[in-house]
């Protein structure tokens, strides 16, 4: 069988696959959004209040601020540029729609699984708090042999999904902005460079990056976004028109139909901004706050600022044809080749370099947390160093190979991954989503007191046996 027909197989597997995770995680976020009186648009001023609040904290402490960018760095990253064209390409323009609508519901659905990985957290040997599903299934429901099923789970959703696909998105940035021999060999050895020099950072040098990479990466990004709208103004009433429109009749080139257009926005949407996979978790469990909900709150608004990106990127896309169909008419069927046309003929010969620059920027700074996410979860299973020593030439094998081997078709493999994680933790956010709703009755508590800055004890939950990291 050949590689090409394989990655069919994947696909063809994926998408009879994700008709449970979709169900689970619309589920969750109704349930969510319910309980806690639609969470993500009452409280949208505390989100930013906190989240730019930069809220001190010990001097080898990792901010909330740091947390968020770090977070933001997975979150905006190679999900919002090729996940809305993807979707585009393959959902047609009103899959944008219904990214929008799962989005809005995924706000309240961060909330909660952040607020539980903020209480189920733990120490390491360095003092630094470590969490995500994995924890939660260990500390939160007290089963060991799950709980490190799901970390082994969530090593191979970062750095046989996540990394997979982001370094082969660089690779094929690259190979398409520079066509000369070896393209693919000479890039495949300088992100190999690169990936040892993360691997060796350690988490608050990470940390430390993202606090100053992510903003002026995401503000740039967006500010190109806007030149090109720009140049293609008079595009941009129909592509908007074309979301709404399309989201309830599908255009004929699209296989599936209606079903199809919504698995293909809620699995892109979920790269995008990872609501509903409990992964986004293992990096926002590493604040140090006074209380979960205040993470919660966060990472709620970072749901709503990768919605933007993605959103503008898909609008860069739509403004520039005269209607879906043109689209469909160049033949292009993978994601950066489109956006590269794209900015090609509307910004020059300097489009391809700029597409590369925003890639390997956006991918870097989600491998750089995917890593640290594999490591943490690995300090789960063992602290052996040899253990670690494997994970560290098991990432840099899975750089070199899907940097050299660079397509789009490798993101099935990713798909299938967070497929599997969706379901898992769902079932888990329903088992442990009332402690969440627990945080935040007290959290609100404590505010109607006049208590400036909320501090959480455990205590105020109904069973507090399985927190570590919080003081009664």
């Amino acid at each position: 069988m050949s590689f090409e027909s394989f990655m069919d197989t994947v696909w063809e597997f994926d998408d009879y696959l994700w008709y449970v995770p979709f169900a689970l995680i619309i589920c969750l976020g109704l349930y969510s959004t319910f309980r806690l009186k639609g969470i993500q648009f009452t409280r949208l001023a505390e989100m930013f209040k906190i989240t730019f609040s930069r809220e001190k904290t010990g001097k080898d402490k990792v901010s909330p601020f740091q947390v968020f960018c770090m977070s933001m760095g997975n979150r905006i990253g190679v999900g919002n540029i090729a996940g809305p064209i993807t979707a585009l390409l393959m959902g047609g323009p009103g899959a944008i729609f219904w990214m929008w609508v799962f989005a809005t519901l995924g706000g309240a659905t961060s909330f909660v699984e952040t607020t539980v990985g903020q209480i189920f957290k733990r120490r390491d040997e360095n003092g630094d708090f470590v969490g995500g599903p994995a924890y939660n299934v260990f500390s939160g429901i007290g089963s060991k042999r799950l709980g490190l099923l799901l970390a082994a789970l969530m090593i191979a959703v970062y750095i046989g999904g996540y990394v997979l696909s982001e370094i082969s998105t660089i690779s094929t940035s690259f190979t398409g902005a520079y066509d000369f021999e070896y393209n693919s060999l000479v890039i495949a050895f300088f992100l190999l460079v690169v990936a040892v020099l993360v691997v060796t950072g350690g988490f608050r040098r990470v940390a430390k990056a993202s606090a100053i990479i992510v903003p002026i990466m995401a503000l740039l990004w967006v500010a190109l976004c806007l030149s090109v709208m720009l140049m293609n103004a008079g595009g941009i009433p129909d592509a908007i028109s074309s979301i709404f429109t399309c989201a309830f009749s599908v255009p004929a080139t699209v296989g599936g139909g209606v079903g199809a257009m919504l698995t293909i926005a809620m699995r892109r949407g979920i790269w995008s901004n990872e609501a509903g996979e409990g992964t986004i978790t293992n990096i926002s469990s590493s604040a140090d706050v006074s209380h979960p909900v205040k993470q919660g709150l966060s990472q709620s608004l970072g749901v709503l600022f990768d919605t933007l990106i993605s959103t503008m990127t898909a609008l860069v896309i739509l403004s520039y044809f005269s209607g879906y169909d043109e689209l469909v008419a160049t033949g292009i069927e993978d994601s950066m080749p489109l956006l590269e046309y794209v900015m090609r003929s509307t910004v020059g010969g300097l489009a391809p370099s700029l597409v590369f620059i925003f890639m390997f920027l956006f991918a870097i700074t989600s491998f750089m947390g995917d890593y640290v996410i594999g490591a943490n979860n690995l300090k789960l299973i063992t602290d052996d160093r040899r253990a670690k020593a494997g994970l560290i030439a098991l990432t840099l094998a899975v750089v070199f190979l899907s940097a050299y081997f660079g397509t789009d078709g490798l993101y099935a493999i990713m798909d299938v991954l967070l497929a599997v994680c969706g379901v898992v933790n769902c079932i888990v956010m329903f088992k442990l989503g009332k402690y969440a709703l627990e945080a935040y009755d007290d959290y609100r508590r404590q505010k109607s007191e006049g208590t400036e800055n909320p501090v959480f004890h455990k205590s105020c939950l109904s069973d507090p046996s399985g927190v570590t990291a919080w003081d009664d």
